[in-house]
């Protein structure tokens, strides 16, 4: 697992045009690769019921995805499109992100003649049940950030009421989230971690 994505500059200018020609929707897809270097795209189609908000990739880039280990490489990345905000993960952006070992890439179009690619790593650090979860579900102020799911973003140094603290990436943010869906009482609340990762992209 690496702290850096080398990004050579054609898939760059292929996820760029992908991008550009999905918006006002998000577009997304995949790359594979090995060492910390990306090496192939994989456009896929978002499925997500309001792609202007969110994203989902197709099942069947997912499955593709899977025969890259045979040839020795691995889903590297994970990227999608911001059209209208920055390159930073959202509260949905963290609670859909189930893959802790791939990079995950965000391209703002929010600048039109200036796009802007931020790559982190999201990965679940916590999860908090019961009194726990009904103290932070109290005390803590969620957002909504689409029907069923809340979020509350956290700088690095914050502390949780009645959760320990606990040694993180100094560059590390943090998301809280819970879906009030999820059928059990209290919802069970997540903590997810966003953390930079370089990116170079490379003539």
């Amino acid at each position: 697992m690496s702290d850096r994505l080398v990004l050579p500059h054609a898939l760059y200018q292929s996820m760029l045009a992908h991008a550009r020609s999905d918006a006002p929707r998000e577009a997304c897809g995949l790359l594979r690769g090995r060492n910390g270097r990306a090496r192939d795209l994989l456009p896929a189609r978002n499925v997500a019921a309001d792609p202007r908000r969110d994203y989902l990739v197709d099942a069947q880039s997912l499955l593709r995805a899977l025969d890259w280990e045979e040839d020795g490489d691995e889903l590297i990345a994970i990227y999608h499109s911001h059209p209208v905000s920055s390159a930073y993960p959202s509260v949905v952006d963290a609670a859909n992100a189930f893959y802790p070992d791939s990079v995950y890439l965000i391209l703002s179009l929010l600048q039109a003649d200036a796009p802007e690619l931020r790559g982190f790593y999201l990965r679940p650090e916590a999860t908090f049940q019961g009194r726990k979860a009904e103290t932070l579900l109290s005390e803590m102020p969620f957002q909504q950030a689409r029907s069923g799911l809340w979020g509350f973003h956290l700088l690095p140094d914050a502390l949780l009421p009645g959760v320990e603290p606990r040694a993180v990436a100094a560059d590390a943010t943090f998301y809280l989230v819970f879906d009030e869906e999820s059928g059990r009482q209290p919802p069970p609340v997540r903590l997810i971690s966003v953390q930079p990762v370089t990116i170079i992209i490379q003539l």
